[in-house]
């Protein structure tokens, strides 16, 4: 199993402590969610091919300085036990200056016998190592450099997981709408959007296979992810096909490991391959829009045998894509290294007083030559969970 989610069922069993109930007995429901607090600083130095300072001239402010200022975001999720092999959960996000709640969850699970579950609905696609919510982070923030772009985006569909009780290797195959499409997860838009950019009947495909090492010294992870269609755009993969493109096709293969055979050490790695294919213009002519986009990511972290509960992590992540954009191949390359003093000051592991300090390099951002981006952030974190 990765990190990045619990897959459905298994998300259930891990956070819904109810006794067992009857069929027709009322469902025992309980409930969990965060507070994840921030203050950032962060500096950045852009460039275009002209050698200049981005800067925007219909401002006063100095758009090229420096950056101080805070976030908050928050997590609210319902999980209920309707009959000993049936769960259902909702996730709920909350971001300030958004006009909706994000419903990042919705299904039910079933668990069919000790071995199959069926799950379906809205759920956290099961590609990556990095976890989708900042309760499993070893770090502040999950990237500086769009690493979780790769990652694809929620999903709307159906999986069946396979855990034989007494095997190492559990798997799970999906048929959702879509991966790599934003709209794919979002009923009021999904066949509007699709009469645009891709076949009506398009679906997407995912496999996700896991191997626990023995002695629980951690595991390995497999995923596959394969899109019909999916809008592709030369300066950002994946978007929502804008400009009335009809999208390639998109495959992912990732694969990436937990390892925790030393005390107090935990060691983490992914490497992640996707393939963007050409695009189709309303007029049936292939684009340029393929691409390809190589990364990996390696972790460390280390819990220190103080009083006050604490570990320090170290990442780097890289992200390099290959474009084709109208027969000129560009190359994106992005660089990002973390460090992170995780804290619980108070001693509840339902309170963490996080710090980090990040820098990130972007070279020829979105294929665009000589368009580069470097900086530092320096981020403090407040995270509550109940």
């Amino acid at each position: 199993m990765n990190l990045r989610n619990l897959v459905p069922a298994l998300a259930l069993a891990a956070i819904t402590a109810a006794p067992a109930m009857a069929v027709d007995a009322v469902p025992a429901v309980s409930f969990a969610g965060w507070v994840d607090t921030k203050l950032i600083f962060s500096t950045s130095d852009n460039s275009t091919s002209l050698g200049d300072e981005v800067d925007d001239p219909t401002t006063a402010k100095d758009d090229t300085g420096a950056t101080l200022g805070f976030t908050s975001a928050a997590s609210i999720k319902a999980m209920w036990k309707v009959t000993d092999a049936l769960s259902a959960k909702v996730n709920l996000w909350f971001d300030p200056g958004t006009a909706e709640v994000n419903m990042r969850e919705a299904y039910f699970a079933w668990a069919i016998n000790d071995t199959v579950t069926w799950s379906m609905g809205k759920y956290i696609d099961h590609i990556g190592w990095l976890s989708a919510e900042p309760t499993g982070l070893y770090t502040v923030n999950d990237s500086l450099i769009g690493y979780l772009d790769s990652y694809g985006n929620d999903v709307i569909g159906t999986s069946i997981k396979v855990a034989p009780k007494d095997s190492p290797l559990s798997g799970e195959f999906h048929i959702v709408n879509g991966y790599f499409t934003d709209s794919d997860a979002e009923n009021t838009d999904l066949f509007a959007d699709r009469n645009a950019n891709r076949e009506n009947t398009g679906l997407g495909f995912g496999l996700d296979l896991t191997y626990n090492l023995p002695e629980k010294m951690g595991n390995i992870n497999l995923d596959l992810a394969y899109d019909m269609n999916s809008g592709a755009s030369a300066t950002t993969l994946p978007d929502n096909g804008a400009g009335g493109n009809f999208g390639g096709d998109v495959f992912l293969v990732g694969l990436n490991a937990t390892i925790t055979a030393v005390k107090s050490l935990t060691l983490g790695a992914e490497v992640l391959f996707l393939s963007y294919g050409e695009s189709e213009s309303a007029a049936g002519v292939d684009g340029a829009n393929a691409a390809d986009r190589l990364q990996f990511l390696l972790m460390g972290n280390y819990a220190l045998g103080t009083s006050v509960p604490m570990s320090i992590t170290g990442m780097l992540q890289y992200v390099q894509t290959d474009f084709d954009a109208a027969g000129t191949p560009e190359t994106d390359s992005r660089l990002g290294l973390a460090a992170a003093l995780l804290t619980n000051p108070l001693g509840s592991s339902n309170f963490g007083l996080n710090f980090e300090i990040g820098y990130y390099d972007a070279s020829d951002i979105g294929g665009v030559a000589s368009t580069d981006s470097n900086g530092i952030a320096l981020s403090v974190e407040g995270l509550v969970t109940f």
